[in-house]
């Protein structure tokens, strides 16, 4: 069964594109800050997926090197 969870502060998800070709996808808050669950990969082709708070990785999370470490 599929549970549903909501994070105090997330008003919107979606996705973003950055200038330096950073991809976010994921939860937003009222600031424009990614807060809730989301999935970023960064020019080095470095990942993360797991909860932000106030724009930050913060909490459970995975964060996967190039390397694959």
């Amino acid at each position: 069964m599929f549970q549903e969870t909501t994070y105090p502060g997330v008003v919107k998800t979606g996705a973003f594109s950055y200038p330096d070709g950073t991809k976010y996808f994921g939860d937003w808050n009222v600031k424009g800050e990614k807060h809730g669950m989301g999935r970023i990969k960064l020019p080095d082709c470095t990942r993360y997926h797991g909860t932000f708070l106030n724009n930050l990785c913060s909490g459970l999370g995975v964060m996967t090197f190039p390397d694959g470490a």
